[in-house]
């Protein structure tokens, strides 16, 4: 089983790397839509599902790396909490923003300006998570 889980490791951490991929995919280019103070920030449903894809891969590839790599929660680091800290932010954004989006294509000004924070607080989650990841597992 040893050997499996040695070979599993970069198996998972490629399909990480490509959650996080689609995850930037899909937020970066959102965040160049934002809309001017007084338009609506823009949508784009195939960015979004790629987005929710992303997160999706990262939520199952995340822990079976740990698993794989260490077996269980014991000696991770504090960066890595902080990172998990993000993590959580990051779906915090999301989800205000997904949510929030269908009112702000019916005309809601309010929903508009909750889609623009969920934006910004998903891309600052995501470019935290890269950072902390960093020095979790340098």
């Amino acid at each position: 089983t040893e050997v499996i889980l040695d070979a599993a490791f970069p198996v998972l951490l490629i399909a990480h790397f490509i959650g996080l991929m689609l995850v930037a995919a899909a937020f970066l280019p959102l965040l160049g839509m934002m809309g001017q103070a007084g338009a609506a920030p823009q949508t784009n449903r195939l960015l979004t599902r790629f987005g929710h894809y992303g997160i999706v891969v990262l939520l199952v590839s995340g822990p079976l790396l740990i698993w794989v790599r260490y077996g269980d929660l014991d000696g991770i680091s504090h960066w890595f909490w902080a990172k998990m800290g993000f993590v959580l932010l990051l779906a915090i954004g999301v989800v205000m923003s997904a949510v929030s989006a269908r009112k702000m294509r019916a005309g809601d000004a309010a929903a508009a300006a909750r889609v623009r924070l969920g934006r910004s607080v998903a891309v600052v989650s995501l470019l935290a998570i890269v950072v902390f990841a960093v020095l979790a597992f340098a």
